[in-house]
């Protein structure tokens, strides 16, 4: 790990991370003269204890979507996101760190972690800092990371019973190039038919991976019923701020983000055991 962060450190901005590759060797940044391979690092893992689960940052899409760990409960979510992540062949290879660290404004995993409250686990030289998911995120494919640091751990801390969570994604075709047009993951903590807590997470509809924090304000101590959630629906789409591009336009994408975060909200609310009609 020293050896990986003091390699950064040297090559600044011309070293790259590689473990799958399955992002870095399509984009190919021509800046790029060394790459610190960390794929032999004990960092291929998933473990449950007492303070969560924990996730080594080598570890492939494909074992968090085959995990028994994160098959049942609200961790769910994760094993969703990542079934619906590109194609077969890719999962083998990515990992959940090049997910997160590639810092796509649609990735899929970086939003069911966040609506989980995930921390990340990062190490330098000398240090080691512990920090919010979210936190990680600066930018379209920029981090907050510094050039000597390298994500080595995920957190998912332990969740309550009564706690449903879920993940939605809007594309065109499932292919190893093609990414969410919107994506959406939610996660609500239920009293009898109140919500205690609520993380609603967006892709695709900002420069990085996002919250919609004005959602969420809507449902915390509510009484869940379906025109609170449509309420809180609408409100995602209205703190969204999408682009048009080539997959789709922003007005498409607005109406997309209320009809998925409905959805999702549903979901979280059948696996927490209560619904009001």
């Amino acid at each position: 790990m020293s050896e990986a962060a003091q390699l950064l450190s040297n090559f600044g901005k011309k070293a790259k991370l590689i473990a799958g590759g399955t992002d870095l060797l399509v984009t190919k940044p021509p800046e790029v003269e060394c790459l610190v391979d960390v794929a032999n690092l004990d960092l291929n893992y998933i473990r449950k204890d007492e303070d969560g689960i924990k996730i080594g940052a080598a570890t492939t899409v494909d074992v968090i979507e085959s995990s028994e760990i994160l098959s049942s409960g609200p961790y769910v979510v994760l094993s969703e996101a990542a079934g619906v992540m590109a194609t077969p062949a890719v999962r083998n290879m990515a990992t959940i760190g090049g997910n997160i660290c590639n810092a796509s404004p649609a990735a899929d995993l970086s939003l069911a972690l966040m609506v989980l409250d995930s921390t990340a686990k990062v190490a330098g030289q000398g240090e080691i800092r512990i920090l919010p998911i979210s936190d990680i995120f600066e930018d379209v494919n920029k981090t907050t990371l510094k050039e000597d640091e390298l994500l080595v751990e995920i957190h998912i801390p332990l969740v309550t019973r009564t706690t449903g969570a879920s993940f939605i994604k809007l594309r065109h075709h499932q292919t190893s190039v093609d990414i969410a047009i919107v994506n959406v993951a939610a996660r609500l903590t239920c009293s009898k038919d109140h919500c205690e807590d609520v993380r609603i997470a967006l892709g695709a509809v900002a420069k990085k991976p996002v919250y919609a924090k004005k959602a969420e304000k809507f449902l915390i101590g509510k009484r869940l019923d379906a025109e609170l959630i449509q309420k809180s629906a609408e409100a995602a789409a209205g703190e969204s701020k999408p682009i048009d591009d080539v997959r789709a336009s922003a007005g498409y994408r607005k109406k997309m983000v209320q009809i998925l975060v409905k959805r999702s909200l549903e979901d979280c609310v059948r696996r927490c055991g209560t619904w009001q009609k």
